[in-house]
């Protein structure tokens, strides 16, 4: 793997009030969605979306990408690819249930957020040898969907075309992702991802 872990540090600057009050107003369209089941299974859980607006800040105001096109991997109903766009970011989100999709994109237009959502799968092609390595290192059971619409044909995006890409992956999957954008993403692409017990990390393809 050609990934290099990228130091980050928090940053110390508030959140605007825009920001706030947004992440405050879809709170409980955040409960409402959020699957409620043990980590492992397929389904939308939230990541710390305060902290991940200050680590896209900090990556912005640092200049760690080497552009502003941003994907999130497995969007949900589309809460942190809003804050990207709320940044600067340019902000695209893949999500493969399309009663999300539709979440999303009502609660993109109720906040006037410019974002593109994509109903499908975030796995491109020719990654089949990579599928079938994480079923045998995971006992033939992975959470990922690995067979669904193209999802970058929808957006009218290459996945080597995103600067910075975003994942909060299940465990079983966390190898796969980190895999996958290695093999995919354009030198110099960024991949965040989100887990609970140690937060966010920051890697560089080389």
């Amino acid at each position: 793997m050609s990934l290099s872990s990228v130091s980050i540090l928090l940053d110390q600057e508030s959140i605007p009030s825009e920001v706030e009050n947004f992440l405050v107003d879809i709170a409980s369209e955040v409960e409402k969605h959020r699957t409620k089941v043990p980590c492992g299974y397929r389904g939308f859980v939230p990541c710390d979306y305060r902290k991940l607006y200050s680590v896209l800040r900090l990556i912005d105001k640092n200049r760690l990408t080497c552009g502003m096109k941003f994907c999130e991997w497995g969007s949900g109903i589309g809460v942190a690819t809003m804050v990207a766009s709320m940044i600067g970011f340019d902000a695209h989100g893949i999500e493969i249930d399309p009663a999300m999709v539709e979440a999303a994109e009502n609660l993109s237009r109720e906040h006037g957020q410019r974002v593109n959502f994509a109903c499908g799968s975030f796995v491109p092609e020719g990654v089949d040898d990579l599928i079938d390595s994480a079923f045998a290192e995971n006992d033939g059971s992975i959470s990922m969907v690995t067979e669904a619409v193209d999802a970058y044909a929808e957006l009218g995006v290459e996945i080597d075309e995103f600067d910075i890409i975003f994942c909060f992956p299940w465990p079983t999957d966390e190898a796969l992702t980190a895999d996958i954008f290695d093999r995919c993403a354009s030198t110099g692409a960024v991949l965040l991802t989100y887990d609970e017990m140690n937060g966010y990390s920051l890697r560089r393809k080389d």
